[in-house]
């Protein structure tokens, strides 16, 4: 058996990357600030169109923390939908129990190891990922009608603060929007309690508005990371029971929107021992994500890097809510977290420098 050293980094798939789709929020020729229809129910438009029906859309964060215990290459499938998940094929690139948290940042790669990483020569059509599924978003972003792409739009945001830029504050919200009053579709009080958080609404109102707006850029000591749990897997949460299980197969970007050709995933929420399918939303505590690949990652003697690229633009979305009884006034919700999508590059001797 051959075995080789390389190091591993993180890179944020940007929009301006060719392999990330510009399926986010239309943007001023700058490209710096999101164009608003104010008075519209949906204010919104996807990157590329001009129709403004979209009560929110995606966009790339300034900074996307995540705490890491697992990555690996398998040569066979590990994902076996709501059954415990199969690593006996899998060959660790990092694991670690007690998790380690990284700052992924646009532009800027990102240590995994300490050290460098021993890898066995191969080929392997899989990769598996297990983060905390609590994740964490920081990032200000402006607002400008579409009307003249300039001027400043008015976004209502968190204690009475207005203006066109937002940006997250220190609050804990769910994929689902679900909170922990035990009312209805929410979760059981004891949520807060197995979780370690206290969930908070997110919607109209100065109250319920999860993000801070005002009319100035805000420093960055004046932000703070939001935290979005992906709490349950099911395709409508509201009218299924809890599921830790994507699907019985592999698929694209669940929402559609990430355009990564070749790669396909699945996932299931685990438990605090990264292994066990979790059986109640109280302890589902890990995302584990399953990326299959068409072209599959091949680790030869000339391997020399390898590089996983987080592809968080679609990813992170800019959750609005729109009082229509109120003049269709708009609030800043909250930042959302999406499924992520990652693609594998390595770099070899021969390739001089190039990532592939």
């Amino acid at each position: 058996m051959i075995v080789i050293t390389l190091s591993v980094v993180f890179n944020l798939l940007t929009q301006s990357s060719s392999e990330a789709g510009a399926t986010g929020c239309a943007k001023n020729g700058a490209d710096t600030a999101i164009l608003v229809t104010p008075g519209d129910d949906k204010p919104f438009a996807l990157a590329g169109t001009t129709t403004y029906d979209q009560d929110q859309c995606s966009q790339e964060p300034m900074y996307y923390k995540v705490k890491f215990f697992k990555v690996a290459l398998c040569s066979s499938d590990p994902y076996k939908n709501t059954a415990d998940p199969d690593f006996s094929s899998c060959t660790n690139i990092f694991n670690d129990t007690s998790g380690v948290e990284k700052v992924l940042r646009p532009d800027q790669d990102t240590n995994l190891l300490d050290d460098d990483l021993l890898l066995n020569v191969g080929s392997y059509p899989y990769l598996v990922v297990i983060v905390d599924n609590h994740l964490n978003i920081k990032h200000r972003q402006q607002y400008v009608l579409a009307s003249d792409h300039s001027e400043g739009a008015t976004i209502l945001g968190n204690a009475s603060g207005e203006g066109d830029w937002c940006w997250t504050i220190a609050a804990v919200t769910t994929y689902t929007n679900f909170i922990a009053d035990g009312n209805g579709n929410n979760w059981p009080t004891s949520y807060n309690t197995a979780h370690g958080v206290t969930l908070v609404e997110s919607g109209t109102g100065t109250t319920n508005a999860r993000l801070k707006c005002g009319s100035s850029k805000p420093g960055l000591a004046a932000m703070a990371y939001a935290t979005e749990i992906i709490d349950d897997l099911a395709e409508n949460p509201d009218s299924e029971d809890f599921q830790a299980s994507s699907g019985a197969n592999y698929e694209g970007d669940p929402d559609g929107d990430t355009r990564l050709s070749g790669i396909t995933m699945a996932q299931n929420l685990l438990q605090i021992d990264n292994t066990s399918i979790a059986t109640t939303g109280n302890n589902a505590r890990r995302l584990v994500s399953y990326f299959k690949y068409d072209d599959p990652v091949t680790i030869t003697e000339n391997t020399v890097g390898f590089k996983l690229r987080f592809n968080t633009y679609s990813s992170v979305s800019i959750d609005m809510a729109v009082d229509t009884g109120d003049g269709n006034k708009i609030y800043g919700a909250k930042m959302g977290a999406d499924a992520f999508v990652i693609q594998v590059q390595t770099k070899t001797k021969r390739a001089r420098g190039t990532w592939r």
